[in-house]
């Protein structure tokens, strides 16, 4: 605690990913109240190039369950909301102004996926502070053909990250993060220094016992974890699709 925190900054050093919900549904306006103050995000030229698709059939929620790696909290939770890169509604504008959009560079792709990621981080803090807990899903680009096509997403539009919303059924820690000179540098990156911060970090994950290896009982630590998912190299962990599906959807990548 400083002279410098905030209800907000309290609230938002209290989070933790949420994947077992309440069935209760969120009461009527709540959702639209959350995207609402979400929107107020910042973004790109003011040009909002953002969607929010919201699933709460039951049976849609299962077949997108099935399509992010059989997540259960996608079935369990009452509310899936899917944040989407959306340059479709200024192609429409454009279209009635006369004008060609311009969507073949990579630039295009970038502001918009950051201005679906700015309303989503939103959302999630306009959502907590009402009591609700949520988990991001990145595992809605993980069949986003699939996904596109099961949520009637047009050209020029694409699912960036899915969440789960709804009333906390448990009640997790918050995990720590990484110390903050590790994260923050002045005037220059500071590489030489991190070493150190990482290496006290990693201690600390060990003492907690957050990871073990589950056939051999081992605790292992951050860097160990880190290192073993960026080591990765089956095609459905890289999403390999995601590039030639993003040209699909008619963005370019030059």
């Amino acid at each position: 605690m400083t002279e410098f925190d905030s209800s907000l900054m309290e609230q938002m050093r209290r989070h933790r990913s949420i994947r077992e919900f309440k069935p209760d549904p969120l009461p009527e306006g709540m959702l639209e109240a959350i995207v609402s103050s979400a929107q107020m995000a910042s973004t790109s030229s003011y040009l909002q190039y953002y969607s929010v698709v919201v699933v709460e059939e039951v049976d849609k929620k299962a077949r997108l369950a099935e399509l992010c790696g059989n997540q259960d909290q996608i079935r369990q939770c009452p509310t899936f909301l899917v944040f989407c890169a959306d340059l479709h509604r200024l192609k429409r504008v454009c279209d009635r102004e006369g004008t060609l959009i311009q969507t073949g560079y990579v630039e295009s792709l970038l502001v918009a996926a950051i201005d679906a990621a700015l309303l989503a981080q939103n959302a999630a803090l306009a959502a907590e502070s009402l009591g609700l807990g949520m988990v991001y899903i990145g595992a809605i680009r993980n069949e986003p053909a699939q996904v596109i096509a099961e949520l009637g997403l047009p050209n020029l539009t694409f699912p960036i990250v899915g969440m789960c919303l709804g009333y906390p059924a448990v009640d997790p820690p918050s995990k720590p993060r990484l110390p903050l000179p590790a994260v923050l540098h002045r005037e220059r990156y500071q590489a030489k220094a991190m070493d150190a911060h990482l290496d006290a970090y990693d201690a600390k994950i060990v003492t907690m016992e957050m990871f073990r290896h589950m056939e051999t009982g081992e605790v292992y630590g951050w860097m160990a974890r880190a290192a073993r998912q960026a080591a990765y190299t089956d095609p459905k962990r890289l999403r390999v699709d995601v590039g030639r599906v993003l040209r699909e959807q008619g963005f370019g990548l030059k």
